[in-house]
């Protein structure tokens, strides 16, 4: 097989995963129900704010060798070499999907398979593999110390009011229609 041959191959190749990732997207059915139907609340209270972790910070909080609750850049550097190593081989978006699955909880988790394939050539690349880990480190490396502590794996939100407590709050100052408030008589 000549050069262009291959490359047409490899081209060809990468428009397929593509294209199957897309459709994959497009028809996996998401758990998430979104927000409640007005004068429904979830589990009583509105929540006011809240913590999460990122799947990239499962991760890394797992490559934690010494387990001090920090992972540090030579540890990051041990446990892609760990995870690497279970691949096998340069993964594709199928081989990838498991792993996604196994170490970050879900298929749909980020970093995702395009954004460790740089090249977009369907496969992933040891150093493109390590290059996007040591980027996720780096981002979460929030004073830039060489380490992650897992405060700095923490994501807090406060939760946005709605419009039902807006209105509500304005019913209570006698904004709400029918009670005086509104706009002033001409």
């Amino acid at each position: 097989m000549n050069t262009a041959s291959l490359r047409r191959a490899n081209f060809a190749l990468a428009i397929m995963a593509v294209a199957s990732l897309t459709l994959s997207a497009c028809a996996t059915k998401s758990d998430r129900r979104g927000p409640p139907a007005d004068g429904e609340r979830r589990g009583g209270q509105a929540r006011q704010s809240g913590t999460f972790m990122q799947p990239i910070a499962v991760l890394l909080a797992d490559m934690d060798a010494n387990k001090d609750k920090m992972t540090t850049l030579e540890e990051l550097h041990a446990g892609a070499e760990i995870e690497w190593s279970k691949f096998n081989r340069n993964p594709s978006a199928a081989y990838f999907a498991q792993w996604s699955m196994t170490n970050l909880g879900s298929t749909d988790a980020m970093p995702s398979f395009m954004s460790f394939d740089r090249d977009f050539n369907g496969v992933i690349t040891e150093a493109e593999f390590n290059k996007r880990l040591e980027g996720e480190f780096k981002a979460l490396d929030k004073n830039a110390d060489g380490k992650v502590e897992r405060s700095e794996l923490i994501v807090a939100f406060a939760a946005p009011q709605g419009e039902r407590s807006r209105n509500t709050e304005q019913q209570g100052r006698g904004g709400g229609r029918g009670q005086g408030g509104g706009r002033p008589p001409r």
